[in-house]
């Protein structure tokens, strides 16, 4: 499980100032957003996050009426070298695990690609990535 970083999934309404109000209901609460990506339909936006305190950030955003879940993601460094990233995907390919998503962000000049997977294949990802000397992130590194 020291991998399992929990993302928020939260669902807003694809109209002006919605993602204002939802960064500033974290941001008076004390709550870091760490990494954000938002995907957007004709009706709604759907906001993936990761924060320093995914707990406290869900229980708050209930409260304001947001709906949100939690998904179990991981990340993975990858250095700014041709052929890192296809290091990954192939990896996980050649595992036969199909990638749901991923997105990513740099920190301290490191890539660090956020993934999602089958929920049942979670710990066969890490497993394959440790194989093959691929630098998978501690949840930890996120949280408070």
């Amino acid at each position: 499980m020291k991998y399992n970083i929990k993302q928020l999934s939260v669902f807003l309404e694809n109209k002006a100032g919605e993602l204002c109000e939802f960064t500033r209901i974290l941001s008076k609460n004390g709550i870091s957003i760490k990494s954000i990506l938002l995907a957007d339909s004709t009706d709604f936006g759907l906001v993936r996050t990761i924060v320093d305190n995914p707990e406290k950030a869900k229980t708050i955003l209930e409260d304001e009426g947001f709906s949100v879940r939690f998904t179990d993601v991981f990340g993975v460094k990858i250095e700014d070298v041709v052929g890192s990233f296809d290091k990954v995907v192939s990896t996980l390919s050649e595992a036969k695990i199909n990638i749901l998503y991923t997105y990513s962000f740099y920190e301290a000049n490191t890539g660090i690609f956020i993934f999602s997977v089958p929920k049942e294949r979670f710990d066969d990802a890490i497993e394959a990535l440790k194989a093959n000397n691929i630098e998978i992130v501690h949840a930890k590194h996120f949280y408070m």
